[in-house]
Parts: structure tokens; sequence; C-alpha cells
């Protein structure tokens, strides 16, 4: 059964008048089975931030209005137990708002989610440990997102609506899946593997992008790789580039629809397969 807390701050409206703006939240647990949420709903300039140690945990963070921070950390180094899963979410629908989670751990399975609606808003994912997802979901123009995981097992995925957004997903370790989807136009993603000796790149990648103007970029790289890498992009004038090093077995694929779109790929070792399409 778990434990939970909970934190909520409430914009009060009087008339014309609102009150309960910047407000700050902070909590800390240690344990196992622990539930922690702050709410804070209708404000600007609001501050939450939540920490956890132990295992079978959830932290989750709900904010709504604009120039709000969200920040939450889940460690579970200290018990080296596999089975149990720490979970974190954070939810902020507004403008200019901010985002960053944090999990680590020596062995166990970890989930983070961050869901953002608005312009400007910017969103981080860190995860250092065994069978974790991530996801970032973001609507509206000029977001940023980033996902960065180590170790083993994992599965990354950013998906943005909008014109000029930016993602980035970095991935080191074996059993890796990485997805971009972005919608609009000058939008740019990247994504990065790597392996090595003890943890060789098991692979996959892929981004697909819609409308103009596009930019993809796609790196590979291992002592020993199960690669793949894909790229759809859809529109004019949109560059793509692909990289794929060390030992195969490669495959990369790039398909460009429309006029005056740029593609390149580079493949280094054996057992590489290439295929470009533009229409």
């Amino acid at each position: 059964m778990k434990r939970t807390l909970i934190v909520m701050f409430a914009l009060v409206f009087i008339g014309s008048f609102a009150f309960a703006q910047n407000n700050e939240a902070t909590t800390t647990q240690d344990g196992v089975n622990l539930e922690a949420t702050i709410e804070q709903v209708g404000g600007n300039n609001n501050l939450a931030i939540q920490y956890q140690y132990g295992l079978n945990n959830i932290l989750f963070i709900d904010q709504s209005g604009n120039n709000n921070q969200a920040y939450q950390t889940q460690d579970s180094r200290e018990t080296g137990a596999y089975d149990p899963d720490n979970e974190a979410r954070i939810y902020q629908s507004g403008n200019q708002n901010w985002a960053h989670q944090l999990q680590l751990s020596s062995s166990q399975r970890s989930y983070a989610e961050i869901d953002q609606s608005g312009n400007r808003n910017w969103a981080r994912q860190d995860q250092s440990n065994q069978g974790v997802d991530a996801i970032i979901d973001q609507l509206g123009n000029d977001n940023w997102a980033y996902q960065n995981q180590s170790n083993n097992a994992f599965l990354a995925s950013i998906e943005q609506s909008g014109n000029s957004n930016w993602a980035q997903q970095l991935q080191e370790g074996k059993r890796n899946i990485s997805e971009i989807e972005q919608s609009g136009n000058n939008n740019t993603a990247s994504q990065e593997q790597y392996g090595y000796q003890d943890h060789p790149l098991n692979g996959y990648l892929s981004i697909d992008q819609s409308g103009h103007t596009n930019y993809g970029y796609q790196l590979q790289n291992a002592d020993e790789t199960g690669s793949s890498a894909e790229l759809f992009q859809s529109g004019n004038n949109n560059v793509s580039n692909q990289f794929q090093l060390g030992p195969g077995p490669h495959t990369a694929s790039v398909t460009q629809l429309s006029n005056g779109n740029t593609a390149f790929q580079h493949q280094l070792g054996s057992d590489n397969t290439a295929i470009i399409r533009q229409d």
C-alpha cells in the first residue's frame, strides 16, 4: 500500500484580482511504496521540487500557468533491488514552462513522462538504470526537449507539434530504441546511440518530420552493433545526416519527399546497407 503526500496550491480569483502566485513547494521522501503529488493550478512563476529515495515510488507534478518550474529526482542506487519500479510524471500547461526529471538506480526499471502544452516550453529527462522508458510530449511552437539514457534496455520517445521545435536524444548501452516525431516547419531532431564492448549497441533509431526546412541527425557508434536507422521527412528543403560507425549489421534509410531536399549517409565497418529515396 502506497503512502501518499499531496501538496496543492490553487489560484483564487476575487473580482479581477489574483492571489497565490509565486508559490514554492518542496517534498522529500525516503522509503518504499511512497507517492508524492504537487498541484499548482492557475498561477504563474510557481516552483515545484520533489525528491524520493527508495523503491516502488511515484512522483507527480501538475502545473498550469506560465513561467512555472518543476524538478523531480528519484534515486534508488543504494537499494540494489531489481523488480520494484519507480515512476515520475510532470504535466504542464501554459507558456515558457520548465521541467526536468532525473532517475538514478543500480538496476531496476523506471518510467518518466513529461507532457507540456503551449509555446517556448523546456523539458529534459535523464535516466541511468535498466529497463527504462522516457516519453516527452509537447504541443506548440519553439519547444525544447532532451533525453539522456545510459545502461541497458531503453525506450525513448519525443513527440512535438508546431514550428521551430528542437529535440535531442542520447543513449549509451544496449537494447536501445529511440524515436522522435515532429510536425511543422523549421524543426530540428538529433539522435545519438553509443555502445561499448561490455554494452553492445542493439540500436534502432527513427525520426519522422513533416513540413518544410526540417533538419534530422542520427549517429550510431559501437564496437558491436545490431544497428538500424530510419529518417522520413516531408516538405521542401529538408536536410538529413546519418552516421553508422563500427562493425555491423548496419541498415540506414532516408526518405524525403518534394523539392530541394538533401541527404547524407556515412557508414564505416561491415554488413552495411544504405537507401536514399527522394521524390
